[in-house]
């Protein structure tokens, strides 16, 4: 149990999920993005973009964070 929780909240494995995400989202939508934007035509692709990015920025705040902390000592 351990080991997976060590897995799940390891910062490499989040930024990894989190440009999956990101990176599929804007696969799906590249095409008529600027489109769907303009009209307010949103849908689940553009909630995967938003929500990988925010993975994405998270993990990478998470790595700084340790990266301070392994610093400080």
């Amino acid at each position: 149990m351990k080991s997976l929780k060590k897995f799940v909240e390891s910062p490499y494995v989040n930024i990894i999920i989190g440009l999956i995400l990101l990176l599929s989202g804007l696969n799906e939508a590249w095409d008529t993005l600027s489109e769907d934007i303009m009209n307010g035509n949103f849908g689940s692709r553009h909630g995967v973009i938003i929500f990988g990015f925010f993975h994405v920025l998270k993990s990478i705040h998470e790595m700084f964070e340790g990266f301070e902390y392994m610093t400080k000592e």
